[in-house]
């Protein structure tokens, strides 16, 4: 495989969860998915002393991720817009490893949705992605039954 092919695919495996574990520092899309690119572009530059083990790749985007936002803190602590924005501060106790976790947990779960039918998906995500109870999902449900239900009417009478 050629080593373009190798690193397109370590992009598309880890991009997704890389810009999660971002934002759940920074809580600002636009900057995780910047911070994320980077982590890339810092590999990208230093393969050649990165271990070519999976496993070793993957701690260096996530640590570049995290010494970039300690960066960016450091830099930026007299930026009032940046700590109203940020849920991340240098002094928190952050548990690494269970944002790392969380971030490819939810890139799992919307590659499964993904798979679904759309009224499956629609359910699942309702569940997992919006965290609802069985019994708000069900009381969505009822109000799109009958939605539809007055929608469909609406058209016998109209079309009548």
């Amino acid at each position: 495989m050629k080593v373009m092919d190798v690193d397109k695919l370590l992009f598309n495996k880890y991009y997704r969860s890389l810009c999660y574990f971002a934002w759940q520092m920074v809580q600002d899309e636009s900057l995780a998915e910047d911070l994320a690119q980077d982590a890339f572009v810092s590999y990208f530059q230093h393969k050649l002393t990165v271990s070519e083990e999976e496993p070793a790749i993957k701690a260096y985007l996530y640590s570049s991720i995290k010494f970039a936002v300690y960066n960016l803190s450091r830099k930026n602590k007299t930026v009032k817009k940046f700590w109203e924005r940020s849920t991340y501060k240098e002094s928190d106790d952050i548990d690494y490893e269970h944002h790392i976790i969380r971030a490819e947990f939810m890139t799992a779960i919307h590659t499964v949705l993904a798979k679904l039918p759309d009224a499956c998906r629609n359910i699942m995500s309702m569940s997992y992605v919006e965290g609802l109870s069985n019994a708000e999902i069900a009381d969505q449900l009822q109000w799109l039954k009958r939605m539809t239900n007055l929608c469909i009417l609406k058209y016998n009478v109209a079309s009548n």
